[in-house]
């Protein structure tokens, strides 16, 4: 569990600087069939942060106490092509495409986020009723989709 003011503390830590309220719970998008049942079992998860110029992945940890910037996945926005959001049955499927790769992501929608993985990752205050995934999702989709169109 985390918070965003944990969350923006450590990316400013790392020398980033945090759009306030945009931050949501990502992983990786399932390639295959078989992958969505595997990523049922066992999944990485990571933030995905809106900052000043970049694209911030962070992953989960328990201890963020000496986290250290070689973790972190950094996409400049100046190397983002193009942004693209889908809804895919009960997620949210993120593609970003750089020059030569597309980094695919998946996002839990923000109603069953309390039940599920996402809610369990970003609760506020220990209560499963008030979640920042869910707080920031339909504001964080919406910028991400504007990247590329400033």
């Amino acid at each position: 569990m985390a918070n965003t003011i944990r969350i923006n503390q450590i990316l400013e830590k790392l020398g980033y600087e945090p759009e306030e309220g945009k931050s949501i719970v990502v992983s990786y998008a399932p390639e295959n069939l078989s992958d969505i049942i595997r990523k049922l079992l066992w999944n990485n998860y990571y933030s995905l942060s809106l900052c000043k110029d970049s694209i911030v992945l962070l992953p989960f940890s328990s201890c963020w106490a000496d986290v250290k910037k070689e973790v972190a996945l950094e996409l400049p926005v100046s190397s983002i092509h193009s942004v693209e959001v889908s809804e895919r049955g009960l997620n949210y499927r993120i593609d970003i495409r750089l020059e030569d790769e597309v980094i695919s992501l998946s996002a839990q929608q923000a109603e069953l986020s309390f039940l599920r993985s996402s809610g369990c990752l970003s609760l506020e205050n220990y209560t499963f009723v008030n979640n920042w995934h869910s707080k920031n999702l339909k504001g964080t989709l919406k910028a991400l989709k504007e990247l590329c169109v400033r």
